[in-house]
């Protein structure tokens, strides 16, 4: 496996014809622009100018460099000046793909050939453009819409901007790296249709207006913006919109605030006050937390009907999909309000992490998304502290990590970065999960207080400039006081991908720690690599006779060497990785050991003891570490004797897991629905379908998650659990808005259970269908087009994805098909959909790795030779038009081929494990 360091990607090897390397000069930097854009809101085109002011370091250059791409660029109007305003003769301008189309083909670059060597200084590059605005993918400088059925405009347009990773490029020319931070000097003129009313509409950016000339007449707005602080290309933002905004303050102790607005359309303002609540709570939490201000006067929260992700961090002005920034206090339901909580205390997390210090190069992605996702959690704390919500944290982050991480698909979190697409291809797992799991393993064993202080320490050191992962590291090595060093720890878990499980065992008074890396699946076969981490192992473990866990202190095995433990005292049982706090798994070097865990699970008090304990039982199975058998066992306590939401449903998870092993055998299935009701029978009886006002969010995601499983698996429409189900849907049918408060936090469930057990000609689905096509809250079209996907009407789901496939659907064009694999089970059909739309599916999202990724996983479902060789063949064929989802279909390959050897190799014992029953 190649292990890399430093700036990761860094190919500015030939100076003579620098177009041709993938990085921009050292020695050329941007300090500031002045950009100035006339956009046509009725061609959806523009022009503009570009002034940008370069600093040339370093003696012996001839070009100056920028970034463009699908742009129109007047060439012969291009002029460069001196810093004293002389011109600078210019000898030719050229794109580099003209002067080397195999070399430059994505590079991107303009450049400008001055007819004589430029001396060290500053210089003034002037580029007139053109562009258009994008009308089919949601990036660059795009078009979004939505329906308005009262009104003589029911095509209702914005414009707005979404640049990360190296879309800013496509929008005006520019120094597009993450460590050319310049400031921003923005002037924007729209002229709109006459038909339209311009005090309804606004022009926003990264800083506050300076000045807004509207000219009715002409049908022209004009807006200036103060100068920004300096930023990197991917944060610049603006919008045009006819938005409204709710606004507040969050005011600090000294007297200094930050004017917050949210905005979004106008029939959702009421849906406005949660977020404009909760940002106040998690700025001073962020700033507490780095030590470091937020730096700016303004900060705008803006929701879009039409985004391509979640949301976008943009220097003061954070852009988000509706349904992460919206919150409706009497329809939407607790799961949907962590959502907007979670999301924007990552967004605004990135303010610091990202925007005030940025990654030197995107091989240090994971700085950005790991220490934002990291973070996050800590933000909803302080805007929400009954959630408990640093419970979450292990089940979130770290399993979703490692079943990520644990395949030989996967890679290390620093990784060589040489061309766009594997630049969107960054935006996965590794860098959000597992970046935030080894940020959460860092915190624990440097200390809380001493990991701050360095995060404090690192803001500082760098405060508006860029930095590498190294740098984090030694900044925090600066303030620990522990008995290793930093970096050379962390090393190990950057530069090698994947993660090690420790196999513990118990003699006596003595524990013996080794490591062995954790990988379902062979190896690739030029995977030579030694993997071996620096490991934090800590216990927690019952002393023989007592009646209270004790919980070890911070002991280091280190690479290539087994540790030695001598207890103070005999244990009856120990178990590894004490409160889950560390990015690996435990092994149990005997059946002895893990059947004594077994009989003390119930007893642990920590939630997430018992939740990592199942966890590593299953871990060990699907790699013959342990009987499947044993590992289900663990499971036999939940019914009656759980009353933890992320322990029930991590154990849920695995049994489903294994069900899914044994699914071709009706029997088999059977077996495992029944074993299913059962154990969530006493908590659907407990918590039945009312909830409570004072109900806290983790009994209400429980009483979701175990109505939704018990209904589904228990097969009989007239159970009585069932009917009442029925019973609320048809409620819900008759008056929609009245009846949505009652159902909110079941609402999946009920939606789900409609289509499930919809056996009067199929009413349910076409009744759900219409409250589809007239829903705008895109919470509820996820939701409704999850159940939908249930049906198993071959012609709905062709009108579930032709549908997908119009102007305006509702819900994102992927999320159909996916959904109906996922959520519905159609697994073949929507393979072979995937197939027969593929290059319709490719021209919409192959330059978006989160939606290309969804669509190419699809069939990572598979576990046939026959299947993978299809799927492989099929992908093969299509390499030329995948663009970022490259990376996602070695996964899947890889998934593949372990959900083949897992059927076989575990598929008997699990049937013969419930015989037991």
């Amino acid at each position: 496996v190649a292990v890399t360091t430093g700036t990761g990607g860094d190919h500015r090897k030939d100076n003579s014809t620098p177009w041709n390397n993938v990085r921009l000069p050292e020695s050329i930097r941007a300090i500031g622009y002045d950009l100035h854009l006339n956009i046509d809101f009725d061609e959806m085109q523009y022009m503009g100018t570009q002034e940008a002011s370069l600093n040339v370091t370093k003696a012996g250059h001839r070009y100056l460099l920028i970034h463009s791409k699908d742009l129109v660029l007047d060439q012969s109007a291009t002029t460069v000046h001196a810093e004293d305003g002389t011109p600078i003769e210019i000898k030719e301008t050229f794109m580099g793909v003209d002067k080397d189309p195999k070399l430059a083909a994505t590079n991107d670059f303009y450049v400008v050939e001055a007819a004589d060597e430029l001396p060290p200084g500053v210089y003034k590059l002037t580029i007139p453009f053109a562009g258009k605005v994008q009308t089919s993918k949601l990036t660059g400088l795009y078009r979004s819409s939505y329906t308005k059925d009262d009104s003589t405009m029911p095509n209702v347009y914005q414009i707005s901007t979404d640049f990360e990773p190296v879309d800013a490029r496509s929008a005006f020319p520019c120094l597009d790296e993450p460590a050319q931070k310049a400031t921003w000097t923005n002037t924007i003129m729209v002229k709109f249709p006459k038909s339209y009313d311009l005090n309804e509409w606004s022009i926003i950016s990264n800083a506050p207006e300076t000045s807004r000339v509207v000219d009715d007449k002409l049908a022209t707005m004009t807006v200036s913006f103060e100068k920004s602080i300096e930023m990197s290309t991917y944060l610049v933002c603006f919008a045009v919109t006819n938005f409204d905004f709710k606004e507040g303050k969050y005011e600090r102790d000294d007297g200094t605030e930050v004017t917050l607005r949210v905005w979004a359309r106008r029939e959702f303002q009421d849906s406005l006050q949660y977020a404009l609540d909760v940002t106040p709570d998690i700025l001073r939490k962020y700033e507490e937390f780095y030590g470091v201000n937020y730096p700016l006067t303004k900060l705008d929260q803006i929701a879009f009907p039409q985004f391509n992700s979640g949301a976008m961090e943009n220097w003061g002005i954070i852009t988000y999909r509706e349904s992460s920034l919206l919150y409706n206090s009497v329809t939407s339901s607790q799961e949907e309000k962590q959502r907007v909580c979670a999301v924007i205390a990552h967004e605004v997390a990135h303010q610091w992490f990202g925007n005030i210090v940025t990654m030197a190069w995107w091989n240090d992605l994971w700085l950005n998304e790991g220490f934002a996702s990291f973070v996050e959690y800590y933000g909803i704390e302080n805007a929400e502290p009954s959630w408990s919500i640093l419970n979450f944290f292990y089940p979130d982050e770290i399993v979703v990590a490692m079943n990520f991480d644990s395949s030989p698909s996967s890679h290390p979190i620093s990784v060589t970065v040489s061309s766009p697409e594997e630049l969107s291809g960054l935006f996965d797992t590794i860098s959000y999960r597992k970046g935030s799991s080894i940020n959460w393993m860092m915190q624990n064993f440097i200390g809380e207080d001493d990991f701050r202080a360095g995060l404090a320490h690192y803001i500082q050191r760098y405060r508006g400039g860029n930095a590498a992962m190294v740098d984090l590291f030694e900044a925090l090595n600066e303030k620990a006081n522990i008995e290793v060093n930093v970096t050379e720890v962390m090393l190990t878990w950057t530069e090698q991908m994947g993660f090690p499980y420790v196999t513990v065992q118990h003699s006596g008074n003595k524990l013996t720690v080794s490591q062995t890396r954790y990988l379902r699946g062979e190896a690739a076969e030029d995977d030579t690599h030694n993997y071996q981490w620096h490991v934090p192992f800590t216990f927690v473990g019952m002393p023989a006779g007592g009646s209270e866990v004790e919980i070890s202190s911070i002991y280091w095995l280190k690479p290539g060497e087994n540790l030695e433990i001598t207890l103070a005292e005999d244990y009856d049982w120990v178990k590894g990785n004490a409160g889950a706090n560390f990015y690996y798994l435990t092994n149990y070097a005997t059946v002895d050991m893990w059947s004594g865990l077994a009989d003390a699970i119930q007893d642990m008090p920590a939630a997430t003891d018992r939740m990592s304990l199942i966890y590593d039982a299953f871990s060990m199975a699907k790699i013959d570490k342990l009987d499947y058998a044993t590992a289900l066992d663990m499971t036999k306590y939940i019914g009656d004797n759980e009353g933890e939401y992320v322990v029930m449903s991590r154990a849920l998870s695995e049994v489903l897991s294994a069900a899914d092993l044994v699914k071709d055998d009706k029997n088999a299935a059977q077996l495992f629905k029944n074993y299913i009701v059962d154990m969530l029978e006493p908590t659907v009886q407990k918590l039945g379908f009312t909830a409570a006002s004072d109900e806290s969010i983790t009994i209400s995601k429980m009483r979701d998650m175990a109505l939704r499983n018990y209904l589904k698996n228990v097969g009989n429409s007239t159970n009585e659990y069932v009917i009442t189900a029925l019973e609320m849907f048809d409620k819900f049918v008759l008056d929609p808005v009245g009846e949505k408060s009652t159902i909110k936090d079941i609402f999946t469930t009920i939606t789900r259970t409609a289509i499930i057990y919809d056996s009067n000609g199929d009413e349910n689905w076409s009744s759900m269908w219409d409250l589809l096509q007239k829903s705008d809250w895109e919470a509820d079209q996820k939701k409704y087009i999850a159940a939908l996907s249930r049906t198993n009407s071959t012609d709905k789901l062709d009108r579930m994805v032709d549908a997908s496939f119009e102007e305006k659907p509702k819900g994102d064009c992927w999320r159909y098909l996916s959904y109906i694999s996922s959520q519905g089970g159609h697994l073949e059909y929507a393979w072979q959909t995937l197939q027969d739309r593929w290059d319709d599916y490719a021209t919409k999202y192959n330059s978006t790795s989160f939606t290309m990724g969804y669509l190419i996983e699809i069939p990572a479902d598979f576990d046939t030779e026959d299947k993978y060789t299809q799927v492989k063949k099929f992908f093969d064929s299509k390499s030329d038009n995948i663009g970022t989802g490259l990376k996602t279909v070695s996964e899947t390959l890889a998934t593949i081929k372990n959900n083949i050897e897992k059927r076989k190799k575990y598929g008997t014992v699990i049937k013969n494990w419930l015989t037991t029953l």
